[in-house]
């Protein structure tokens, strides 16, 4: 059996005019010249393009082109269509292509582009080069543009390099992100492999908006905030529960092809959710292609990890195809006594049983045996004490007590059948469950002897089933010159848990000189028990008329919600409508400045309000440019916003043992982030945030006009990198990234901060033929952060080798 051809290191760019090319062969006009031509693009005689008229053909594409030159058109159809376009630069500057507003597929769009100019165009299997009319009919070529095409993207599949070009997440339709009038960021598996992350949460480092590890460096958590707001999570479009107090479902990266991160109120298409964003994490999936992969990986504090990716075709014609993630670790951590194991398998079946109906299975079953972090005092790990500042490995809690097992399973689907060119139905389902076992240890105070803690203990024993269903119908229509993306859908979520919870005491531990095994009482636990079901009805209408894109949605919800806890049942029922509208303008050149304005609400639950409990309420009004010149590898984006959370739980004025809702958080901010291909070989990954966020409404004075918790004002990240030219170092490349997070509030009234940090980040990579294999280092000089309440530790310095076998 032959062997499969690798993976491309990395993509190179489709062949425009405007942008080198790769290399040019110069024909000679002779009959052998000619015989070479004719069989590598098919002509016959003719009008050039007529050979492929069949190869060109494929389902249409919504498309709003103003008229504009050449080489931008050329551009702009060699992104929507997937296939490199190009042409002599002399041939095509100072032409002007006519404006283009329908649905057309390739053949149409050329054919269009090119009326009246006198060119044609041939293709061959990757590439459609204009030519002259004459020399087309004459089936000579007097210049052949070689390339590399990548597979035409969508908003799942992968990615080569850094930059996508395409989402689901902010529409549910496959749109181009430049076509979004939202704040929107990707980042890429193979961003992903270039900066080593071991977690999904480690993957938005390097992202505008959003502050990662916020409880430090936690494997119980995904402690991440957007927009000065804790996130919410989601795998592939279906909501991600957190179950009980402590229980949070972690996906493992290994079964991720990118992560999504769509900032400011979401409820149009997702319901109930945070106002700062949602996090998207797409799943591998099978493809045509195939995959076949194993790695190995060793690092410091004990690290040792195996992992596989394995994809097929099971038939001759490609209509079922397979796909096997697995990994498995045996880890210690920077913290003593502790241990990060995972055992991890994910299968994907997808059955394509015509050309219109798509069906893949996806399963996934997660066995993590962790012992949870260092849990100190609030704001202990800010002074010094008998013998300086608390180690970073010193253990507080009690290693034949604490343990964090966790195990996760999910089985579900995504279906999709197009009736006809116009009419999309999908739908998305999903059964999950969730187990944990939880016992910890940890520091309440430190006593006056400047050496010794005062300790105490918890379970937490909690468990969940989660239903989630999202069904909706596309269709493509006009009304006169409006070009319509009409989406309905329906959208269901149940989620059961239950959680055993108790606190109890524990022995003193000397934290410079640590003795454990001293005996104790475990606690005792009590029950609690939580149900939520949610039903939405949502609309949406993308709209394109000339440069014009206008997105709007409505939704209502219909959420129930009931918690019980011993004797005591607190309920809600709310229903609820939210609404969002953006608009958009596409210059030539590539830049589209757009405003938005969006709403979305949480569910509040209690029995000690005064008044029945409203739900949470959130809105966004956003401005915002992105730039992505046609074929120069580009992706700028710069936002502004004014986000406020309203009806906020405060204190009640009038009675100290009620709440009341009548506080609000005000978030505005500046968020700059670009992506881009610099010169051959150098990528670049940059991001700034400027977060000016307060408490504006309280009734606790001391609140007032105070940054909330969590929160840093400013942020900057940058990462390089770098992959060698040269013939003698082909293969290898190095990346260098610093990341630089100001002040951290870790109390409510602002008393207390964590030190704002610069950590540094580096790699170094060959990825050659069947062989890759990679050096990561987080944290390069081990700077010592702390986190939250100034009570974690964030990571120290990480060393990850990975060794990758393709064939």
């Amino acid at each position: 059996m032959s062997k499969p051809a690798a993976r491309p290191r990395r993509p190179l760019p489709h062949a425009v005019t405007h942008h080198p090319v790769t290399w040019i062969a110069r024909a000679k006009p002779l009959a052998a010249a000619a015989a070479i031509c004719a069989n590598v693009f098919g002509l016959t005689g003719g009008q050039a393009h007529a050979q492929s008229a069949s190869s060109l053909a494929a389902a249409p594409t919504p498309l709003t082109l103003p008229a504009q030159p050449l080489p931008i058109r050329l551009g702009v159809l060699s992104r929507q269509f997937g296939v490199s376009i190009g042409g002599e630069a002399a041939l095509l500057e100072g032409r002007l292509a006519p404006a283009l507003n329908g649905s057309f597929d390739l053949q149409q769009a050329m054919d269009r582009t090119l009326e009246n100019t006198g060119l044609v165009y041939v293709r061959s299997a990757s590439t459609v080069t204009v030519l002259p009319a004459a020399e087309g009919r004459a089936g000579t070529l007097p210049a052949v543009t070689v390339t590399a095409s990548a597979p035409a993207e969508t908003a799942s599949s992968r990615v080569e390099g850094f930059i996508a070009r395409r989402s689901a997440t902010a529409t549910k339709t496959d749109t181009p992100i430049t076509e979004i009038a939202q704040s929107i960021s990707v980042v890429t598996r193979d961003q992903m492999e270039a900066q080593g992350v071991q977690t999904v949460e480690q993957a938005l480092r390097y992202t505008a908006g959003v502050l990662t590890e916020v409880t430090g460096y936690d494997l119980r958590y995904a402690s991440l905030n957007i927009r000065g707001f804790d996130a919410t999570l989601y795998r592939d479009g279906l909501r991600v529960f957190k179950t009980g107090t402590y229980g949070d479902w972690l996906t493992e990266p290994q079964g991720v092809e990118r992560v999504e991160v769509l900032k400011g109120p979401s409820a149009v298409l997702y319901g109930q959710g945070g106002p700062g964003g949602i996090v998207n994490q797409v799943s591998k999936r099978p493809t045509s292609d195939a995959v076949s992969e194993v790695s190995l990986s060793a690092g410091n504090h004990g690290r040792y990890q195996a992992g596989f990716d394995l994809g097929r075709t099971l038939d001759a014609d490609g209509t079922l195809l397979f796909r096997l993630n697995g990994m498995g670790r045996d880890s210690r951590t920077q913290t003593a006594h502790s241990q990060d194991d995972r055992l991890y398998i994910a299968p994907a079946l997808t059955w394509k049983p015509s050309a219109q109906t798509s069906l893949t299975i996806l399963a996934d079953v997660t066995r993590d045996r962790m012992t949870p972090k260092s849990w100190w005092p609030n704001q202990s790990l800010l002074g010094t004490y008998a013998e300086g500042r608390i180690p970073v490995r010193t253990f507080a809690g009690e290693p034949a007590f604490d343990r964090y097992d966790r195990d996760m399973h999910s089985l579900g689907y995504l279906l999709e059948h197009r009736f006809d060119e116009t009419l999309t139905l999908r739908q998305q389902l999903r059964r999950a469950s969730f187990e944990l076992d939880y016992q910890h240890v940890y520091a309440t105070a430190i006593r006056g002897d400047q050496r010794s803690a005062n300790r105490a203990s918890l379970i937490s024993r909690s468990k969940s089933d989660v239903t989630t269903v999202d069904t909706s119908v596309q269709k493509e229509t006009a009304t006169g010159p409006l070009r319509h993306t009409l989406l309905l859908g329906l959208d269901y979520q149940r989620f059961s848990g239950s959680e055993d919870i108790g606190f109890g005491n524990a022995p003193v531990l000397d934290i410079f000189n640590p003795v454990y095994g001293r005996a104790f009482i475990a606690p005792v636990t009590a029950p609690s028990t939580a149900q939520l079901r949610q039903l939405g009805l949502y609309a949406q209408d993308q709209m394109r008329w000339n440069r014009w894109i206008l997105t709007a949605g409505v939704r209502h919800d219909r959420a129930d919600t009931v918690r019980r806890s011993g004797a005591t049942e607190a309920s809600a029922e709310d229903g609820k409508t939210t609404g969002s509208v953006g608009a958009m303008y596409r210059f030539d050149h590539g830049i589209s400045p757009y405003a938005s304005y969006a709403t979305s609400f949480v569910p509040v639950v209690g029995s000690n309000y005064r008044g029945t409990p409203q739900p949470e309420t959130s809105e966004q009004f956003e401005l915002g440019v992105k730039f992505e010149p046609a074929g120069a590898g580009h992706l700028l984006t710069a936002a502004v916003f004014d986000l406020r959370r309203q009806n906020v739980t405060t204190l009640d004025p009038t009675n100290p043992l009620l709440r009341a809702q009548t506080g609000e958080v005000r978030a505005r901010g500046l968020e700059l982030e670009g992506k881009s291909r610099l010169s051959a070989g150098l990528d670049l990954i940059a991001s700034y945030t400027y977060l000016d966020a307060e408490i504006t409404r309280s009734n606790d004075a001391a609140e007032l006009g105070k940054r909330p918790f969590q929160t840093a004002r400013q942020t900057a990240k940058l990462w390089l990198n770098y992959a060698f030219r040269s013939e003698a170092a082909r293969g290898w490349s190095v990346g260098a990234g610093v990341r630089r997070v100001g002040p951290t509030v870790a109390d409510t009234y602002n008393r207390y901060w964590n030190a704002g940090y610069t950590l540094i980040d580096a790699a170094v990579r060959y990825d050659a033929g069947p062989v890759r294999f990679s050096i990561n280092v987080a944290n390069l000089t081990d700077e010592v952060t702390t986190a939250n309440r100034a009570q974690f530790y964030g990571q120290d310095r990480t060393v990850t080798a990975t060794l990758g076998y393709r064939w």
